[in-house]
């Protein structure tokens, strides 16, 4: 008799084992998604063509804001501890993460890494530009990186994220012939660009532009403009015949506006540098983004 519920209780025992294992297996592919927190607005968004509904992402700087002055409070730095996927942009433009980062012993995907970066000298100091978003090539190595962090933490769903990876390189590919298409509607003589900071140096080398200088001559806007500099600019304005001064969205146009008005040129404060547009504005992806700006850069210059 002992013999017999020995064996009966072993039996449920390997029955319930049995269940446990297949509600194991279940769970590992039940389409729970992988959390995913990203720095920048731009990585926010690559992060959702490569993700698709495989992924929960949490962007942390919104959008419209500018990262040179962003300040993260403590529901994004809980984000940051309790994400699986960290996607950050780098280039001293994301920080502020970097003691949350220490603190958690987590580590992040950098995702501008095997971009070449252009440089500036500011106060003696050779310094990247960050914004290299404004080059779709550029964007397209952000893609890759961002697919290779997914892979690693969902190989089950590495085959869609891959290819959601090469669907959006071969739009960007499109856009980027689009926006050449565009710029070359500019007569030759009057592809010049002053900007409200130093913002738009991928675009110009990507798309055969000149940068003839911008209000805040730094590629961050937390810099000032001294009195000499502000005159040398608006000798330059002259000289080379700019026909229009662009600030951002996402940036006081002030400063701009009245350069633009004792130049006597044209002001057009509606381009994304920094940032995107918002949810249905068209220029809510990366890809629109280079389209709306191309677009507002030629209506002006043409």
């Amino acid at each position: 008799m002992r013999f017999f519920w020995l064996t009966l209780i072993l039996g449920i025992i390997g029955i319930v084992a049995a269940c446990g294992g297949g509600d194991s297996s279940s769970s590992s592919t039940s389409g729970a998604k992988v959390n995913v927190v990203a720095t920048t607005v731009q990585i926010t968004a690559l992060a959702r063509e490569v993700g698709g509904d495989k992924i929960e992402v949490k962007g942390i700087i919104p959008v419209g804001a500018d990262p040179h002055e962003f300040e993260p409070v403590a529901s994004d730095l809980q984000a940051i501890e309790d994400a699986d996927v960290i996607l950050r942009h780098g280039m001293e433009l994301d920080d502020w993460m970097n003691d949350t980062l220490s603190a958690g012993h987590k580590d992040a995907t950098t995702v501008t890494e095997g971009i070449v970066p252009l440089t500036a000298d500011e106060d003696g100091k050779t310094v990247d530009d960050p914004h290299v978003w404004h080059d779709p090539d550029n964007d397209k190595i952000m893609v890759d990186n961002i697919a290779k962090a997914l892979d690693a933490a969902d190989p089950a769903d590495k085959a869609a994220f891959d290819a959601n990876a090469t669907a959006y390189k071969q739009k960007l590919d499109a856009t980027k012939t689009q926006v050449q298409s565009i710029i070359d509607e500019i007569p030759a003589d009057s592809r010049k660009l002053v900007t409200d900071h130093d913002a738009f140096g991928y675009f110009a080398h990507a798309f055969g532009m000149q940068i003839i200088g911008a209000v805040i001559p730094s590629v961050s806007t937390d810099a000032e403009a001294s009195a000499q500099q502000t005159a040398d600019l608006l000798d330059t304005i002259e000289r080379e015949h700019v026909k229009a001064i662009f600030s951002e969205q996402s940036a006081n146009p002030k400063l701009a506006q009245t350069l633009a008005s004792d130049a006597n040129v044209k002001i057009v404060d509606t381009l994304y540098g920094d940032s995107l547009g918002k949810p249905g504005s068209g220029a809510d992806t990366v890809d629109g983004m280079l389209l709306s700006n191309a677009h507002q850069i030629a209506d002006a210059l043409k």
